[in-house]
């Protein structure tokens, strides 16, 4: 992760990073709560809180145990698995064997997402890598 080499440029990441993280969280509420307009509410409402006040705690559980970053990387990659073998789209292109091929996408990705953290992290030791001045 690089720093802004202005106060503007600076500025501009972080809104691009609290954007880009909004929508994951969206994106995961709404995937997770299969269409119920409640639960997305509900969801997203419980998801605030967990943000920011579990993050700082997150983070240094991720320090110390990186397994919890694959592990996570793992539910997102099952959860887009399912998020994909679950569009009408995907279903119609399948046809009939789109049952048959749900729950072996959705694993094959968690597993594939998973390992790729696991491989990228091979680089730096096993350990996540410190941003400048932290």
């Amino acid at each position: 992760m690089r720093g802004g080499t202005s106060l503007r440029e600076a500025i501009w990441i972080i809104v691009l990073a609290d954007v880009t993280m909004s929508l994951d969280n969206v994106l995961a509420v709404a995937a997770a709560a299969h269409g119920d307009l409640i639960l997305v509410m509900f969801g997203i409402g419980l998801s605030l809180p967990i943000v920011v006040w579990g993050s700082g705690i997150l983070s240094r559980l991720m320090t110390r145990h990186v397994w919890i970053i694959w592990f996570g990387g793992g539910i997102l990659g099952y959860v887009a698995g399912e998020m994909i073998t679950d569009d009408p789209v995907f279903r119609g292109w399948l046809g009939r064997v789109a049952d048959v091929v749900d729950d072996p996408v959705s694993i094959g990705l968690a597993v594939a997402v998973a390992a790729l953290g696991w491989w990228c992290g091979r680089s730096s030791g096993g350990r996540p890598r410190q941003a400048h001045g932290a």
